[in-house]
């Protein structure tokens, strides 16, 4: 694992330690402390202050990439060429040719990309997927998405470890990639593909360095139509929904990451309550393992992360040219 962070502590780090199909062998940080005391703390053999290291070790046969995302692209490409599979966090990268670099050098390489897209395996989420392939809601005419939080206290950097969140030579962008890359890749897999865009991305808060507020209206190939609306800038409050309607009746998940489930049809109104496991990536790492093994795709491999990047970074080029834009290749 290169990253020692909170992305490795709290998801994928936390997945494979309590994995039964996969084992931690050695971590990696450029912040050398980090790394060992992340391995002293929770037993893991090796530790290095270099990815590259970490990526020539022999033993290493996967590699999670679980860094800032400007080192998302350079650790994949180095990790395919050394023969290694890898499972990269999202947003994937930063830019869609970067994208398409990493695709095709693992392609070449014949090694697994894909991406930890986690509340894929939610089962709220996977409960609305069967309700919505089952036809529960009939015809799926549209889709919302409302997440709102404040990320103000990222602007100390002294009590900020995750200021890189809000600085673009670190993230690439804001809260339209940060907060949109789970929630969109939501909707594109229980709807399938964008297939037009028309985002307003923009800087409202004071010290970001990257859009702090972003809203966008969406068509799917579907037909369906649909909007974002994600905001770092709300404070004493936080929102979190994703809405699905159709003909016949409308699926919330609210709070999403709390996996309550609200089913409005015919029949009356319904709620649900699907527990959220702690170790919200153990699904994604046996997953993976298992698309290893067996030679079969993952829940979301790179192609299908590709999908979510295109309504990002086309839904950014939007905004600055300042008209709707096709998505797509």
């Amino acid at each position: 694992m290169i990253g020692c962070g909170s992305a490795a502590e709290l998801r994928g780090g936390l997945g494979i330690r309590v994995s039964e199909n996969a084992e931690l062998v050695a971590v990696a940080d450029i912040d050398g402390d980090l790394a060992r005391d992340y391995a002293a703390q929770h037993e893991i053999p090796r530790w290095y202050a270099s990815g590259q290291e970490l990526i020539e070790d022999p033993d290493v046969e996967v590699v999670y990439i679980a860094t800032p995302n400007r080192f998302h692209h350079p650790y994949t490409i180095a990790a395919a060429r050394a023969g290694k599979q890898v499972l990269c966090e999202k947003p994937f990268a930063t830019s869609l040719e970067e994208n398409l670099e990493m695709i095709e050098e693992c392609k070449k390489a014949g090694v697994l990309l894909s991406v930890s897209y986690y509340r894929r395996f939610y089962p709220n989420v996977q409960r609305a997927k069967r309700l919505i392939d089952s036809g529960v809601i009939g015809k799926i005419t549209l889709a919302g998405i409302h997440a709102t939080h404040f990320l103000g206290e990222h602007h100390t950097p002294d009590a900020a470890p995750r200021r890189w969140l809000i600085e673009k030579d670190m993230a690439g962008a804001g809260v339209f990639q940060r907060a949109g890359s789970h929630r969109i890749d939501v909707l594109v897999y229980l709807l399938g593909p964008v297939s037009e865009v028309y985002a307003f991305t923009e800087q409202m808060g004071d010290g970001y360095d990257v859009d702090d507020a972003s809203v966008a209206t969406v068509r799917f190939e579907s037909g369906a139509q649909g909007f974002f609306a994600m905001h770092h800038t709300v404070s004493n409050s936080q929102t979190d929904w994703i809405e699905i309607c159709g003909t016949e009746g409308r699926i919330l998940l609210d709070p999403l990451d709390e996996g309550r489930v609200v089913v409005e049809t015919a029949d009356g109104r319904k709620e649900y309550q699907d527990d959220i496991p702690e170790a919200t990536t153990l699904p994604i790492i046996d997953d993976f393992v298992r698309a290893i093994e067996t030679g079969t795709p993952t829940i979301c491999p790179a192609e299908e992360a590709l999908k979510t990047n295109q309504v990002i970074y086309t839904g950014y080029r939007s905004s600055v040219e300042g008209r709707s834009l096709p998505v797509g290749p």
